[in-house]
């Protein structure tokens, strides 16, 4: 992920030894934000924050926050997964975000979110109808 307005972070850059994992920062967009993003616009699971390494990110990431967003990969990861990874981020530095975030409850959120927050009816008195459930 090199490219104007993003940038990878990494310990060694000389390494050529890698894992599962790329810890990244986005210009002029905090990671929550980016984190939530990924997730409200575009389906996409990351963490952001600082990983349990404060010092480590405060130095690396160079943001205000000290903060980062980092995706991990796993076995059932596919090149198309990445790639819409890769293509959302690219989105975000060119166009900005589809709806405007605000941090609600301590956490950045639509605001107002279109989303269903009760797509199964959880939360009806009754709740939802699912089999094997008695209801």
């Amino acid at each position: 992920m090199r490219a104007p307005g993003r940038r990878t972070l990494q310990i060694w850059p000389d390494s050529s030894d890698r894992v599962a994992v790329c810890t990244f920062v986005v210009d002029g967009h905090p990671a929550g934000r980016v984190a939530a993003y990924l997730s409200a616009e575009h389906g996409i699971g990351v963490r952001d924050g600082k990983f349990c390494a404060h010092p480590l990110l405060q130095r690396l990431a160079t943001t205000p926050d000290g903060c980062a967003v980092r995706a991990s990969l796993g076995l059932g990861t596919t090149v198309d997964d990445v790639d819409r990874l890769v293509d959302a981020v690219d989105r975000l530095v060119t166009d900005g975000p589809g709806w405007d975030y605000a941090v609600v409850d301590g956490r950045w959120s639509p605001t107002p979110d279109p989303r269903d927050a009760d797509p199964l009816g959880i939360g009806s008195p009754t709740g939802p109808a699912l089999p094997g459930c008695g209801h």
